[in-house]
């Protein structure tokens, strides 16, 4: 199993206060489990993993399969939890130079994640030629980013590979019964999987949205939801608060913000997981952040990000912590060798493991930040493999949950999120849109 370690915070926040919020901890795992906390509508996730049958997995697998048979590059077509949650996983386990190798199995790339003419011309000129499909990814089929990304990429693929070959490489993960892109799935006949109406985009990666790319992608979702399934049951309400991780997060991170640390920054020492901290930052941030509350989530990637923020890291406004994310054990090995000149001075590290300087650069890290005034959490994984990656993702969701309520507000809504749609639609003059003064 994963484990969480936060004795590097006990400097700044006692044991005591953070076993102070035990009784609000535990109504916030009582409330998730019985339904009866704010926007308990959207708690579908919970038992999502051991509700999983082994035959919608073959199903998935299936699609996959003809994905990957008929093509080269596959688009992910979504936006927040509609596409973060399954290129958290694929990029924790592609190769970190994927573009450059062949794998046997399509090429993922991503669009409706942004609204830029450049990104999506340049996307379309790659797939030019291609042998593509398309993941349609959008409950109400509407969204601006996904909806114009998917129109373009709809053509396309229908231009260059005929209608009745595009209807086999498409396919919408949709609402069950409404909205667009479910009424087009059904006009076109494409393949479709159903986003459950009580499970919120950021905490979708185990339903079809993340799991169906994920395969295409050549990943073991049996393993990947089996390892949700374990940390389902370790993080369940009748797991003692010590020995409970999920609870033992939450009420840490809370512990330190009513200390007056407002800023949280994930931190990982493995590139791979660049991604992963990305749906984290979405996942806390859109959950947490309500009622002028909320740690503001934030991510580095260490050591590159210590020659850039590292000064600000130790010397800054102490109103941080961080959770680091460590991996004991690398997936390759390679050997520091010796050089006759030694011009670089680094023979002292002759016949070590390039994995044992990067642990040691951790290390030195935490003590230096820790001296400095910052307290830190400490994640461990085993390895980075499909079965940790599903305990990882559900034990973040499971603690982004009670925490919310543990800080007061619905983790599960994002009313703030409509603000700029609003005045997008405004200013493009879509129909039912009062325009609005532009000033300054």
């Amino acid at each position: 199993m994963i484990t969480l370690s936060n004795q590097k915070v006990l400097d700044f926040v006692s044991k005591e206060a953070i076993e102070a919020l035990k009784p609000q901890v535990e109504a916030g795992l009582r409330a998730l489990e019985e339904g009866t906390g704010a926007g308990n509508d959207f708690i579908g996730w919970l038992h999502l993993p051991s509700s999983i049958q082994a035959d919608f997995l073959a199903d998935i697998e299936q699609t996959a399969c003809t994905f990957r048979n008929e093509c080269d590059v596959v688009v992910v077509c979504g936006i927040g939890g509609s596409y973060l949650g399954a290129r958290a996983v694929i990029e924790a386990l592609n190769s970190n130079f994927q573009a450059y190798e062949t794998t046997g199995g399509p090429a993922i790339v991503y669009a409706g994640h942004n609204i830029s003419e450049d990104y999506l011309f340049e996307l379309t000129t790659l797939l030019r030629g291609k042998r593509f499909g398309i993941i349609n990814i959008s409950k109400s089929g509407t969204t601006t980013e996904t909806a114009l990304a998917f129109r373009l990429l709809k053509k396309q693929c229908e231009d260059q590979r005929g209608i009745d070959v595009a209807r086999r490489v498409i396919v919408c993960i949709t609402d069950a019964v409404r909205g667009a892109a479910r009424t087009l799935a059904t006009q076109e006949g494409y393949k479709t999987y159903v986003i459950p109406d009580n499970v919120g985009g950021r905490f979708s990666v185990l339903t079809p949205v993340g799991l169906l790319p994920i395969a295409i992608a050549g990943y073991d979702i049996r393993a990947l939801v089996a390892g949700a399934v374990e940390m389902e049951r370790a993080t369940a309400p009748s797991v003692p608060f010590a020995e409970n991780i999920a609870a033992q997060y939450a009420a840490t991170r809370n512990a330190l913000y009513a200390a007056g640390k407002k800023i949280e920054i994930l931190v990982n020492f493995q590139p791979k997981l660049h991604y992963v901290s990305e749906w984290w930052k979405q996942l806390y941030g859109e959950s947490e952040g309500k009622d002028h509350k909320g740690i503001f989530p934030a991510s580095v990637d260490f050591s590159t990000d210590l020659h850039s923020m590292g000064q600000w890291i130790q010397e800054g406004e102490r109103t941080i912590f961080e959770t680091v994310i460590s991996v004991d054990k690398t997936r390759h090995s390679l050997i520091v060798p010796a050089d006759e000149q030694n011009l670089d001075g680094l023979n002292y590290l002759a016949g070590r493991h390039v994995d044992e300087v990067n642990k040691m650069a951790e290390l030195g890290t935490q003590m230096a930040h820790v001296d400095g005034g910052v307290p830190n959490l400490r994640i461990v994984m085993p390895e980075l493999s499909e079965r940790y990656l599903g305990q990882l993702l559900y034990f973040f969701e499971k603690a982004c949950g009670v925490s919310g309520y543990v800080l007061g507000v619905n983790p599960f809504n994002q009313p703030g999120v409509e603000a700029y749609k609003k005045n997008m639609f405004s200013l493009l003059g879509k129909p039912g849109y009062e325009k609005i003064e532009v000033k300054g």
